[in-house]
């Protein structure tokens, strides 16, 4: 049964009233094998891990699209125009060409969209049985989908290729910010968060770089099979070397205060504890087993849907929007970028990848600003309020991380701060439709950059993200009350939660 009581929705004690030390938050147990309790060092392996196979899903979806044109004339034979060359600068060159361009980006769009949409399947699943068995399935058969992708033989093979294995890949966009989650407390989770957004959009920037590269030697097939590698390998380390980290902590709505703070325990409570039989730390090799029970009696079909009402909760609904846009910029400059830059400064292929260096450069300066400084911001706020943090405090940050996909990470960061009892079906509602934002901006771009021009189009787009983005400073005042006010609404009644899903936050 669900327990109003304990909906904190992010309220919690966060630093000792009298001595500001750090509070742990959740609170860890006992048992060692908790993941709360592994070593930092090995908590850092597993972010770090999750995070690489994050950057391989938007690696493998926009890596291709700095040979564009090389697929274009390699599946359907088209060239562009090129005035040396008569026969491309025909009416009849020209279309065919156009054509080619507009189903070639859809090998990217489409992907894009397969990838976000798949959790509505990836994430009730991680929930209800684990994460460990998401990662390891889903990965092993996107790696087996990039051979299919390097080896396709006409347009309509590489499409499905591609779109069966980013249905696959799309597990990592959600599952990596829940196993974060689990692992590491409140006060550590900006920072990790931090490298979650820089591996989304890192991804995104690295793959179109190192397939233009590659292309001085190799062709767009070769880089499908350099994914396969780096997908497989990963699978690997992740079956061999990372245990599952989801963990039920039994959490007593009664032993918290309004705030989320423990109550001291009764002399009998001290008794019991220290009476008890500690759990014994399980060797490696049982770490390495699937999990066998289930993490929550919540049923599946109710996991599934909940992320469709979610997204009408305002700090949801700001960060899905925030995010869609964020990441349709970075599809639509794959998708528009290699064609732009080879036709109006004449760059070859492997200077074109070479463009989007600086994007790379830049998503990995921005992190500090999305971790250690949302951290620090939220931190600063919490000692100003008597150590009690609300989500909001972090929201400050998004003015400084504008620049960089970092603003994208502190604003999922903070719905999961909100929501965090059922943090996987925020993400989800997050991953799915901004897909479906990221789609429909590829799918008219190129028409909007023919009408407006390229400066024109992305101009406007950069404005629309400035805008989006500054909508923290709204929910920075009102962000509270709006929170409650709308978990209330008649229509969320299906998106609570069960005690079983609480984490003690």
């Amino acid at each position: 049964m669900r327990n109003r009581q304990i909906e904190t929705l992010g309220r919690v004690q966060l630093q000792d009233e009298t001595t500001g030390a750090i509070l742990l938050v959740p609170q860890p147990s006992s048992d060692p094998n908790d993941p709360l309790n592994w070593s930092n060092p090995f908590k850092l392996y597993v972010a770090v891990l999750t995070c690489a196979a994050l950057t391989w899903v938007n690696f493998f979806a926009a890596g291709p699209s700095a040979v564009l044109v090389e697929i274009v004339i390699d599946l359907f034979g088209a060239y562009p125009p090129d005035p040396s060359n008569a026969a491309t600068l025909t009416p009849a060159s020209k279309v065919a060409f156009a054509s080619g361009v507009a189903k070639a980006a859809l090998l990217f769009s489409t992907a894009s969209m397969a990838a976000g949409l798949s959790n509505l399947l990836w994430v009730p699943v991680a929930v209800k049985y684990g994460r460990r068995l998401v990662y390891t399935l889903s990965f092993l058969a996107f790696g087996f989908c990039c051979i299919w992708s390097a080896r396709a033989t006409s347009y309509g093979s590489l499409l499905a290729s591609r779109i069966i294995a980013a249905w696959f890949a799309g597990s990592a966009e959600c599952v990596a910010p829940i196993t974060i989650a689990d692992i590491f407390f409140l006060h550590e989770r900006g920072r990790m968060t931090a490298m979650y957004s820089a591996a989304l959009s890192g991804g995104a920037a690295l793959g179109p770089l190192v397939s233009g590269v590659m292309s001085i030697s190799q062709t767009w097939r070769t880089f499908h099979y350099l994914c396969a590698a780096l997908v497989l390998a990963t699978t690997a380390l992740v079956f061999l070397t990372m245990p599952e980290t989801a963990y039920h902590r039994h959490i007593d709505p009664r032993e918290e205060d309004s705030h989320g703070k423990e109550k001291e325990p009764s002399v009998s409570q001290v008794e019991r504890i220290q009476i008890s039989h500690f759990p014994k730390k399980k060797p490696f090799t049982q770490r390495m087993v699937f999990n066998r029970s289930l993490l929550t009696q919540e049923s599946i079909w109710k996991i599934a849907l909940r992320p469709v009402p979610i997204l009408l909760l305002p700090p949801v609904m700001w960060s899905t929007v925030s995010f869609g846009v964020g990441i349709g910029i970075f599809v639509v400059m794959g998708t528009t970028g290699a064609t732009a830059f080879s036709q109006v400064y004449r760059f070859t292929v492997w200077q074109v990848g070479l463009v989007w260096l600086g994007s790379f450069v830049v998503n990995l300066l921005g992190m500090p600003f999305g971790g250690y400084f949302s951290d620090w911001v939220a931190n600063r706020a919490t000692v100003k309020n008597g150590g009690v943090r609300e989500p909001e405090m972090r929201l400050p940050a998004v003015s400084i991380a504008m620049v960089s996909s970092a603003a994208i990470g502190i604003s999922i960061v903070y719905t999961i701060d909100c929501y965090r009892p059922i943090a996987g079906e925020v993400v989800v509602s997050q991953v799915a439709f901004k897909s479906i934002i990221t789609f429909l901006m590829s799918f008219y771009a190129n028409p909007w950059v023919y009408r407006d021009g390229y400066a024109g189009a992305f101009t406007a787009m950069a404005a629309l993200s400035f805008v989006i983005l500054a909508l923290w400073v709204p929910l920075y005042i009102w962000g509270t009350q709006i929170r409650h006010a709308t978990l209330n609404w008649r229509v969320m009644q299906v998106a609570h939660w069960d005690a079983d899903r609480e984490t003690g936050e």
